[in-house]
């Protein structure tokens, strides 16, 4: 319930640690003023309904990127992020599509999706930043299967969640979220039910199956290669690397888009010009070069959440 939103999001093993009124929501069936009204009215601490305060007020703003920036959908707000370099690999966007990449954690969540049409928002954002930052796929095409296999699919909710991901929106993702550690069901209970041919696996192995003994895995009756793939990015630190220096050269390309402080710097439909926060790591100097942080300094973009894996 309400009560436990703040405390219980992020599991993905729990049923009723989110709410899931995203589709009534999405096809008018619930009013969000009377939902934001309900949790303002239900007599709990603020800690303890601000993040779910927080989201539905998201969505609004979702809606207000659509309405400024209408081909938000498919074009990267930061403009010259167009020319970003992507990997154009069909059959490892077909396996992370159908959830044969090799990660239960995302293997579990692409499954749920193609089963039900929805998935927990902690596992999206998994799901998406293997994508982006394992992967090296364009945004672009995790939005339009997200959009076309989400029950609560919505355009300006669904694009600006993409266009941040894919670092090319307004508020570009802070964080890497890892693909293996499984921090969104400790207990296992979620990828048991969406893997279930790692079911018999002991949870300490069940995210990352390729570093159990050989003897777990048989006596689990997984084989790798087999009863279920192998990793599909078998050194998650390397891949990235090759993702995090695309964007360098692009950003370097386009240094008129730069400003003093390393930031990115969008054209607003007005034409006035204004920067966007940039992550640390992709700050650049005016001569294309990467932009040291400030001195003692871990601001916001300069380090990875603990989330992180590589």
């Amino acid at each position: 319930g309400l009560a436990g939103y703040e405390a219980r999001r992020s599991r993905a093993d729990e049923p009723g640690a989110v709410s899931r009124l995203s589709a009534f929501l999405r096809f008018g069936q619930l009013s969000p003023r009377a939902l934001h009204f309900a949790v303002r009215d239900a007599g709990l601490p603020r800690e303890q309904v601000k993040t779910f305060g927080r989201r539905l007020h998201w969505r609004d703003l979702a809606s207000f990127h659509l309405s400024v920036f209408p081909e938000m959908p498919w074009r990267p707000i930061r403009a010259h992020y167009a020319s970003h370099e992507w990997s154009g690999d069909a059959s490892a966007l077909r396996a992370w599509q159908r959830g044969n990449t090799g990660f239960p954690m995302v293997d579990a969540g692409m499954r749920c999706l193609y089963a039900t049409g929805w998935m927990h928002q902690s596992v999206r954002m998994v799901v998406a930043s293997f994508l982006i930052e394992y992967l090296g796929i364009s945004w672009v095409d995790g939005a339009r299967w997200f959009h076309d296999t989400l029950v609560d699919a919505d355009l300006a909710i669904n694009s600006m969640m993409w266009q941040n991901a894919g670092r090319s929106g307004i508020d570009q993702w802070n964080f890497v979220l890892s693909p293996e550690t499984g921090s969104q069901d400790p207990s296992g209970g979620y990828v048991r039910k969406w893997v279930p041919e790692l079911a018999g696996l002991p949870t300490k192995h069940l995210h990352a199956p390729w570093k159990a003994p050989a003897a777990t895995l048989s006596a689990a009756g997984v084989e790798l290669g087999a009863t279920y793939p192998h990793r599909i990015v078998p050194d998650l630190p390397a891949a990235r690397r090759i993702t995090v220096a695309a964007l360098l050269r692009m950003r370097a390309s386009s240094l008129d888009f730069n400003d003093a402080g390393g930031y990115d710097l969008i054209t607003l439909p007005t034409g006035e010009t204004t920067r966007v926060f940039t992550k640390q790591e992709f700050r650049l100097t005016a001569s294309g070069l990467l932009k040291p942080p400030p001195s003692g300094s871990r601001g916001r973009g300069s380090a990875p959440s603990r989330h992180t894996s590589g």
